[in-house]
């Protein structure tokens, strides 16, 4: 039920009205992920979604997913959904902010009784640098405190505003 609601919020992005900046991003870098006695330390990558409705707040979703890692001859995959209220402090070419929110994990670790799926918060510092109007390098460490499990991920990639 809760993975329906995320992607009816991401399909509702683009019907945001008309004062809010929608945006779409994509980034890169390292990741954990820990359930049970299990970690997962890989690479990974996080698209979003997000609405700026008001120069200090933004909502935005965000998919994050591990990368597959092969450790003998089992397989490790991770990802993480999250749905976060963004504060920033607005400034000319450097905004740093603040996330909070709601976030579901799922991993799926062969042989480990902790496959599954757990829900739990999200929260996060990161700064957006400025390139122009419409586009932005992100920077961004988050930490996903799970029911049973956590992810932390740090990341850099692009926003572009529409």
């Amino acid at each position: 039920m809760r993975t329906l609601l995320f992607a009816f919020v991401l399909m509702a992005l683009p019907f945001v009205p008309a004062q809010a900046q929608n945006y779409v991003g994509i980034s890169g870098g390292l990741m954990t992920y820990s359930a049970g006695s299990t970690d997962l330390d890989s690479q990974g990558f996080t698209v979003l979604a997000g609405g700026q409705f008001d120069p200090l707040i933004a909502v935005e979703f965000s998919y994050s997913s591990h990368s597959s890692v092969e450790v003998g001859s089992n397989n490790y995959k991770a990802s993480v959904m999250a749905l976060s209220a963004i504060v920033r402090s607005p400034g000319e070419g450097f905004e740093p902010f603040l996330r909070f929110g709601l976030a579901r994990g799922d991993s799926d670790i062969e042989g480990s009784p902790d496959d599954g799926t757990e829900d739990g918060v999200i929260y996060g510092i990161g700064a957006d640098f400025s390139l122009n109007y419409n586009s932005s390098l992100r920077l961004e460490y988050v930490e996903t405190d799970l029911d049973g499990s956590e992810s932390n991920r740090l990341s850099f990639g692009t926003i572009y505003r529409f």
